[in-house]
């Protein structure tokens, strides 16, 4: 069923480990790091069990709602013959897609996000899933927060987590998750601490020494991995080329020093130059930081849309602009970050000024209130 190209071979032993999980009736932690295509190996196992165990479903992918459109454009690329079903979008369209697949047999895989499946549990209560997914899995490090109590309250046959981040040492957050893989072994975080600390109950409330303390984590690592498959890029990913990091220092624009200096010596910034009138400022640290990226985050009211005064108003902005149209031409794909919205509006119009193609990445932290 997979027609978007070959696994590799390390993601054949992933989905050869995930097969023996459920054949031996486990669940598991895939914590291969980032890059090695858990996303892949996990729709792979879903092809596997529907063409080889006749396990059609239904499965639950659980994930952060950035990224449900790279789970939808992988299941079209690799697996298009799987029905999925993305479960999403405002309250009338979940209601309408709630009357739609209720009942056995509608669909094969569903997507979902984690405000979801806390929103319409009682959706998601009536389905008897097969496979729970849950992407970015080391968020049910708490067994107290409320996704894992909803989460543990499904029908679910089978469980696997999903996470390119080490899992911690810590005893509570390791029993926590293997308590949501293997609720009915790990049932008790109190026997879960009093079994580790057994060889030093006697010392009573003295420190450990850090060879003890190394003791302990090799014991916790041994218990844990039967249950999880880890790789790194530098083990398994020999054909990629090594991480370079370079270090480019720029100046300041006589724009940005004007700023810098009103901020640092005076502690306000001249908002409108006709006029003279300036504001004080509050927190000098992120001012500083909104100065060095660009100082068109203090105006208001200004004709942007010009290409040399928006790279000779920054210096970072020239270095860039040194740097994209030759990256460009030479067919390179690049990422940009900013932690700042209105930066983003900034290299928004830079970029079609250059009539470059990009795409904007944004999570929006907002609450929306639906109609009951």
């Amino acid at each position: 069923m997979l027609q978007g190209g070959e696994l590799r071979s390390y993601q054949l032993e992933g989905l050869q480990w995930m097969l023996s999980l459920f054949n031996n009736h486990l669940n598991g932690i895939l914590a291969d790091e980032m890059g090695l295509g858990k996303t892949i190996q996990t729709i792979a196992l879903i092809a596997y069990l529907m063409e080889k165990k006749n396990v059609i479903g239904p499965h639950l992918i659980v994930a952060p709602k950035a990224v449900l459109p790279n789970w939808v454009a992988e299941f079209s690329t690799w697996a298009p013959s799987i029905h999925y079903v993305l479960y999403d979008g405002r309250l009338d369209d979940r209601k309408a897609m709630r009357e739609e697949y209720s009942g056995e047999g509608k669909f094969n895989v569903m997507i979902t996000h984690y405000d979801l499946i806390m929103r319409d549990k009682s959706f998601f209560k009536k389905i008897h899933w097969h496979y729970m997914i849950v992407d970015e899995g080391h968020r049910l490090k708490n067994h107290e927060c409320g996704l894992v109590r909803i989460l543990v309250s499904y029908r679910i046959r089978r469980r696997l987590l999903l996470t390119g981040t080490p899992i911690h040492n810590g005893l509570q957050e390791l029993w926590a998750l293997l308590n949501f893989l293997l609720p009915s072994i790990f049932n008790s975080v109190q026997n879960f601490n009093e079994w580790f600390n057994a060889p030093f109950a006697d010392r009573g409330t003295v420190s450990l020494s850090d060879e003890e303390e190394e003791l302990i984590l090799r014991r916790l690592h041994q218990v844990i991995r039967p249950f999880l498959l880890r790789r790194k890029k530098d083990e398994v990913a020999k054909f990629l080329p090594g991480k370079k990091q370079v270090t480019l220092k720029y100046d300041l624009s006589a724009w940005q020093k004007i700023y810098y200096h009103q901020i640092t010596e005076e502690g306000k910034v001249g908002m409108n130059s006709q006029s003279g009138k300036s504001r004080g400022l509050q927190n000098l640290t992120m001012q500083l930081r909104k100065c060095c990226n660009h100082p068109y985050l203090f105006v208001g009211e200004y004709n942007m849309w010009h290409i040399e005064e928006i790279i000779r108003a920054s210096g970072k902005f020239e270095l860039l602009d040194r740097l994209l149209p030759k990256l460009h031409r030479a067919g390179h794909r690049v990422l940009l970050f900013s932690q700042m919205t209105r930066l983003m509006d900034i290299l928004e119009i830079y970029l079609q000024l250059h009539s470059f193609k990009y795409l904007r990445l944004m999570v929006q932290l907002r609450q929306k209130k639906e109609e009951s």
